[in-house]
């Protein structure tokens, strides 16, 4: 999943810069087993969810209303890329960035060649 050259994303990143400063990087990744998606922080994942779940104690309400994944991981991980930007935007109480953020998705995940994601 590491391999190769990754794809820039420039606004997931700026907002996730706005829950900590730490965040260098961002990306929407797929579990190639599962077909489930996530947020990928670098580089400090564990630290920023948790800074994050504090930041927004309603995470897992708003995850609960979409086809959420309730893994172990510390990201929340979910079914369609839909869903979790529609959970970011929700929880973040910025309706206006989802839009944006599923053109970002639909151009990087293209690049990365997963199909069918908007």
């Amino acid at each position: 999943m590491w391999a190769g050259r990754r794809a820039e994303w420039p606004l997931l990143t700026c907002v996730l810069r706005e829950v900590s400063s730490d965040v260098q990087k961002a990306s929407v990744d797929k579990l190639w087993v599962t077909s489930r998606y996530f947020i990928r922080v670098e580089p400090y994942p564990f630290k920023f969810w948790r800074i994050f779940k504090l930041k927004f104690p309603d995470w897992i309400a708003h995850a609960k209303r979409y086809k959420f994944a309730p893994l172990t991981h510390c990201t929340p991980v979910f079914y369609s890329v839909l869903d979790l930007v529609s959970w970011l935007s929700d929880t973040m109480k910025r309706p206006g960035i989802k839009g944006l953020l599923l053109l970002e998705c639909a151009k990087c995940l293209s690049y990365q060649g997963v199909e069918g994601v908007g």
